[in-house]
């Protein structure tokens, strides 16, 4: 097999198990991803190897993974693959971290760094925060008001007859019998919108945008631009898992680092190579192993707060 061809199918293979983890239950994308599965023999053979790593590197966890590296005890046969495919895999149903179930008049609904929180609201509504998130949740007989002070959530909203709306800094986004997410920015909000649409509204527009399914936008206090296709792999944190598509590998880190406390970096000289896969938040430890052995690289660390990667010869 042409090694191009296996690098592009082993991308697209990432792509399928990111719009999985977006819409588990979308009896249209599991049968795209079928057409796509039965058009060449070497789909075949990328979605078997990114089952293969999910299994092999189920088994290896936290402080064992860090040694397991150390002493270079991954087999040969592994390690060739994991070079191969430069994909790191982790558990596809990995278990949910801070889980409880909270009153509707708790207000300031809060996670620490490194967990996720899922409320069932009382109107039905679900809501999952991700890590270091808060909000405030303003019910009353007129109204469903979600307001994100920091971090991201995803929604999936229950009938009722109040609208709801998610508020940020930025403007209202209104939802229309529909699954999304929203992520606060430093300099803007960000929305993905799953399944069906959310209107969006801000003071400096005089309309809403509607935003459809598979769209997403991006707003400040600005004029409201255009909806985008939406990166569905970024939605794939409500399952556990960090989705990448060939992103470098400074992005990754960074993504990585709002999961973990403390610093992690890489040196300049790998920044830029790039990551396809799918590597686990609830261990982040085990997804830098991943990484490192994917792209062969050094996990330097200073205590557990200050991680660095860097090339294996230096």
């Amino acid at each position: 097999m042409n090694p191009a061809d296996q690098r592009q199918a082993l991308r697209e293979a990432a792509h399928w198990h990111a719009r999985f983890l977006a819409a588990p239950d979308c009896a249209e994308n599991r049968a795209q991803w079928q057409a796509w599965l039965d058009e060449a023999p070497l789909h075949g053979w990328a979605w078997g190897r990114l089952e293969q790593l999910q299994a092999g590197l189920a088994g290896v966890h936290g402080p064992l993974a860090r040694h397991t590296l150390a002493a270079g005890q991954i087999g040969t046969g592994r390690r060739k693959v994991l070079k191969t495919l430069v994909l790191g895999v982790g558990l596809a149903g990995v278990a949910w971290t801070g889980y409880r179930n909270a009153p509707i008049w708790l207000a300031d609904v809060r996670t620490a760094t490194g967990e996720r929180r899922s409320l069932t609201l009382q109107d039905g509504t679900r809501l999952t925060l991700n890590t270091a998130s808060v909000v405030d949740i303003r019910y009353s007989a007129e109204q469903r008001l979600i307001v994100l002070v920091e971090g991201e959530i995803a929604v999936h909203t229950a009938a009722d007859s109040r609208p709801l709306r998610v508020r940020t800094v930025h403007g209202d986004m209104r939802a229309l019998g529909t699954d999304f997410t929203v992520r606060l920015h430093a300099d803007c909000t960000e929305l993905s919108v799953i399944e069906h649409a959310v209107a969006v509204h801000n003071a400096a527009s005089a309309h809403e945008v509607r935003v459809e399914a598979g769209m997403a936008l991006a707003f400040d206090n600005g004029l409201l631009p255009e909806p985008r296709p939406a990166e569905m792999a970024r939605t794939a944190w409500r399952d556990g898992q960090l989705v990448l598509d060939g992103w470098p590998l400074r992005r990754a880190l960074a993504e990585l680092q709002r999961y973990r406390p403390g610093v992690l970096s890489c040196s300049d000289d790998v920044a830029g190579l790039r990551l396809a896969g799918v590597y686990p938040l609830d261990d982040t430890d085990r997804a830098l192993v991943a990484i490192a052995e994917a792209l062969q690289l050094k996990v330097s660390t200073w205590t557990r707060y200050w991680v660095r990667l860097m090339p294996a010869t230096s």
